[in-house]
């Protein structure tokens, strides 16, 4: 097994995707921008967020972001659940001493992950805020792996964009997708996969064969 796993955060260990969608409508109605569905949301998550705002509205103003943070963030918090089974995979590695963190494109991840109940299972928790680079580039996973004393052979990363598959390739780890978000099984192998799932609990037999 491996003895340092580490996620990514949104759409792999909860879902996030209607509490984004509806978090930016309530930014949206409050500057006059249109309003996004679900879809458009699948396609931008784990960007940065001034890359997928300007994906979405082909705009992006600073004021945007102070008055969504100000705002709305809580609401955002409030409204992410992770997904089923995200849990029982989480105890089933603490109870193997395997070393858990979580590398996302947010600013910061602590406060969802407080947030949604999950932070204590990790001891290591990177965002954009603590490295120069975003994903696709290894730096997240790179720093998270130095957090909890891992090197790549012992380590795996686990996401559900070809990004994450990037990043994970770069970093010199094993790749793991989860098809929770709009990234397929194929798009994610392309992107360098060693294995896909269509849900994070269906990972629990990789990890008893890795044991």
């Amino acid at each position: 097994m491996f003895k340092c796993v580490i996620f990514d955060f949104d759409m792999t260990l909860v879902d996030s995707s209607y509490a984004i969608r509806d978090t930016m409508n309530m930014l949206a109605e409050k500057q006059g921008l249109p309003p996004v569905t679900r879809d458009q949301v699948l396609e931008v998550i784990g960007m940065p967020i001034k890359e997928s705002w300007l994906k979405v509205w082909s705009r992006f103003e600073e004021e945007w972001l102070e008055n969504y943070r100000e705002s709305f963030l809580e609401n955002e918090f409030e409204g992410m659940a992770p997904f089923p089974g995200t849990e029982k995979v989480l105890n089933f590695l603490k109870e193997r001493n395997v070393a858990l963190g979580v590398a996302s494109n947010r600013y910061s991840p602590v406060r969802p992950m407080k947030a949604t109940g999950l932070y204590d299972y990790f001891g290591s928790a990177v965002g954009m805020g603590d490295v120069e680079n975003a994903k696709p580039a290894p730096d997240m996973i790179i720093k998270s792996m130095a957090d909890l004393g891992f090197g790549p052979g012992d380590s795996a990363y686990v996401g559900d964009t070809a990004d994450d598959m990037a990043a994970a390739r770069a970093a010199g780890v094993r790749g793991i997708g989860v098809t929770t978000s709009n990234a397929s099984k194929e798009k994610l192998l392309s992107a360098g996969a060693w294995k896909v799932a269509d849900a994070i609990e269906e990972l629990l037999p990789l990890w008893k064969d890795q044991g």
